[in-house]
């Protein structure tokens, strides 16, 4: 009996890690960084799974959670109980009452078909007290139009605002603390308590960061944001809006004034031109709007005026016709041959002038050809030649990120939701990652719950080659909004605008009747560059307009993988 009772408690001990193992074997795919996440004992976890996709594609997927047992290469799993102090349910793990002895490694492996599954791995750090390192980035007065509460991201709670650590008295409950006219008194620590029910249990998460008031210096330099001396793309009896936007210095405010002006004449009161004057945060704007674009327009050239109490200055755009100049010298060519053809057959009479305007004819045709075939696989010729040599001549740029994706995530129609939902979550990453090896950010995929939003929003901009702005029929921003979802189109923008250091792709889903709804600086980028168009038909990747989004694209960053999925898989995951 007591042989028996010996076996069974074996047995109970060994079966998990031994099934852990035979699944350990399997080789996963991991698609990103593993990363750390910092909390506080005695407070209570919600994990979902780091990756969109994982989180929310609960039906026909399994999940399995694992933990590092003390920082060796041996793991166990995590159980499902829910009476557990650690347990997860599905696409989610559960750390209830935190203490130090969670310290670890975390892993969660999504199990999309029977041989295919994914792999995040993440490092939790529980501090006994509070401690500096819990803090999340500081924010200074500048940025502040609210605090953001860093928890409780992907799940429902009530918000609790404490100051230096004492209950905030008569707080607007919300995610968002506002902060009205931020003063010395203003500076402290912020900390946000979120209230979460699990099993008819209360449990508690919380976020602090530290808001720094920074003495403004006296007086500033006038700065012009937009526009920069640029070329503009029109079309002809069009509307066209151009902007320019300033800050000017503190001290010159009083004798400010910026407006537009064309060949350096005012168009205040001209017919088909309309000018308005407006402050948005701070920032001075004049807005021309060209009611339909002219034959003159595209031979002027428009000038911002900047004037504050010490200096005039001027910014100029020009607008350019769609037309690509080299079709027009195509067609030039083309109309010269016709004419020279005509004009050399007329004269000629006997067999040698036959073939004196013949020949010349049949070469200029030829010479035609050849270039319009080679301008039509020009993008193909680019690709590959710029694979191979850039290849070769590899230089590290020290970022990690071939392209950071920017998309509208609320206020959508559900069949938007759905175009926009399938294209970034399906078509997008499939075909750039798994087929052509890039390597992507998208926000709501690649970031984890208690990560600090805005200063991760920042950062993985600056770690990015490219920026991709998915526009859809209701893509739209609200200024004052400091969500996530506004603030990287609104990082993104600066970088592309002011910054002008990192290249803009702009996709298009969806028919649109103009672009009057969105941002002006969308505007400005839709102006200089035409939308690369996708309809849902394009599915194979060596379609032309992934061709098109490829040669936007840098070559894809020396840590991609080694191996690309075939077409036919493409399509199934599509």
């Amino acid at each position: 009996m007591m042989w028996q009772m010996l076996m069974i408690f074996l047995l109970t001990e060994f079966i998990p890690i031994s099934s852990y193992t035979s699944n350990f074997t399997v080789s996963c795919e991991r698609f990103q960084e593993k990363k750390t996440l910092r909390v506080r004992a005695g407070e209570s976890l919600y994990l979902p799974c780091s990756n969109l996709d994982c989180y929310e594609a609960t039906e026909n997927t399994s999940y399995i959670w694992y933990k590092n047992l003390s920082k060796t290469l041996q793991f166990e799993q995590i159980g499902t109980e829910e009476s557990e102090h650690v347990h997860y349910h599905e696409s989610v793990l559960y750390i209830l009452n935190l203490t130090t002895n969670d310290t670890g490694s975390y892993i969660t492996r999504w199990w999309y078909s029977n041989n295919s599954c994914d792999e995040y791995e993440i490092d939790i750090v529980v501090y006994e007290e509070f401690n500096t390192n819990l803090l999340y980035s500081p924010m200074s007065e500048i940025k502040v139009a609210g605090i953001y509460c860093p928890v409780c991201d992907k799940q429902e709670g009530t918000f609790t605002w404490y100051k230096n650590f004492t209950l905030i008295p008569n707080q607007e409950s919300g995610r968002i603390l506002r902060i009205r006219n931020a003063s010395k008194d203003s500076a402290g620590i912020y900390t946000c308590v979120c209230t979460w029910e699990h099993h008819g249990r209360m449990y508690n998460t919380s976020g602090s960061r530290e808001l720094l008031i920074r003495d403004q210096p006296p007086s500033n330099p006038t700065i012009i944001l937009l526009p920069v001396n640029s070329t503009m793309i029109a079309d002809l009896n069009t509307e066209i809006v151009l902007l320019c936007s300033v800050r000017f210095g503190i001290n010159v405010r009083d004798q400010c004034k910026v407006e537009w002006e064309r060949n350096r004449t005012q168009l205040d009161g001209v017919d088909g031109y309309k000018q308005e004057f407006r402050e948005v945060d701070g920032v001075s704007q004049s807005v021309l709007t060209i009611s339909k674009v002219s034959q003159v327009d595209l031979q002027s050239e428009f000038h911002c005026r900047v004037e504050d109490a010490f200096k005039v200055r001027y910014v100029s755009v020009t607008l350019k016709s769609r037309v690509a100049k080299n079709s027009q010298a195509s067609l030039a060519l083309v109309e010269w041959d016709m004419v020279m053809c005509l004009s050399l057959g007329e004269r000629g009479s006997d067999e040698a002038s036959v073939l004196l305007v013949v020949l010349p004819c049949i070469s200029m045709f030829l010479l035609l050809l050849v270039s319009e075939t080679v301008k039509w696989f020009a993008v193909d010729l680019l690709l590959f030649l710029r694979g191979i040599f850039t290849k070769l001549n590899r230089k590290e740029d020290g970022k990690v990120y071939d392209a950071y994706v920017i998309y509208q995530r609320n206020s959508l129609d559900e069949m938007t939701a759905k175009t926009l939902s399938d294209f970034v979550n399906g078509a997008l990453p499939t075909v750039l990652e798994r087929y052509y090896g890039f390597k992507l950010y998208i926000h709501g995929r690649d970031d984890l719950p208690g990560e600090d939003s805005i200063n991760l929003i920042e950062t993985k901009i600056q770690l990015s080659r490219r920026l991709i702005f998915i526009l859809t029929p209701g893509t739209s921003v609200d200024q004052s909004d400091i969500s996530p979802e506004a603030y990287d189109l609104q990082v993104g923008l600066h970088q592309a605008l002011v910054q002008g250091d990192m290249g803009v792709i702009l996709i298009q889903l969806g028919e649109t009747q103009d672009y009057t709804h969105l941002p002006l600086g969308l505007q400005h980028l839709l102006h200089k560059n035409s939308p690369l168009m996708w309809r849902e038909e394009q599915l194979s990747p060596n379609s032309r307009f992934w061709k098109q989004v490829r040669y936007r694209m840098p070559v894809p960053s020396s840590c991609q993988r080694n191996r690309k999925i075939n077409i036919k898989t493409v399509h199934s995951i599509i």
